[in-house]
């Protein structure tokens, strides 16, 4: 999970987005678990408050419940960035001029979605030193099971 979050962030920061060359992606269709959970539109600062609040008393499960509710307001960004990265390497296959027409309106579109995630990467920011201070949730954050349990049920790339 720790994992995935410094992912995200460097995802959200456009960090090695052009370069790393990644040709993953999600599936098209979506776990019906997933739909449920992105269409309750979690609030994130509910998340943290709630883990900020209560998350010393928690149990395994409790942690795992919380951290699935903290990916359901990060999977939206983290797609977001991947098409991003998709439209960019779509380009690749045309004339100098259209690849570089692609990585500007890329990175434009990159801008933007920083901007509009801000807000969010403040929240995860202060959601993993919450995270890393609770044994409980820390043990969770890097057991890979887990983690690959929360990309599949938020259709997520293997290698995110």
């Amino acid at each position: 999970m720790k994992k995935l979050v410094i992912g995200m962030f460097a995802l959200c920061l456009g960090l090695g987005m052009v370069s790393c060359g990644n040709k993953a992606g999600g599936a098209d269709g979506k776990d019906s678990t997933a739909t449920a959970v992105e269409e309750k539109k979690v609030d994130p600062q509910e998340v943290l408050n709630k883990a900020k609040a209560e998350g010393a008393n928690w149990d395994e499960a409790q942690w795992k419940a919380n951290q699935k509710e903290m990916m359901s307001c990060l999977a939206p960004m983290m797609k977001d960035m991947q098409a991003i990265q998709k439209k960019m390497e779509g380009a690749s296959n045309g004339s100098d001029e259209e690849k570089a027409a692609a990585l500007a309106s890329g990175l434009q579109e990159l801008q933007a979605k920083q901007k509009e995630y801000e807000p969010l990467e403040k929240i995860m920011e202060e959601y993993n030193k919450i995270v890393q201070a609770n044994p409980i949730a820390k043990k969770i954050s890097e057991d890979k099971a887990f983690e690959e349990e929360l990309k599949k049920e938020f259709d997520l790339p293997e290698d995110m």
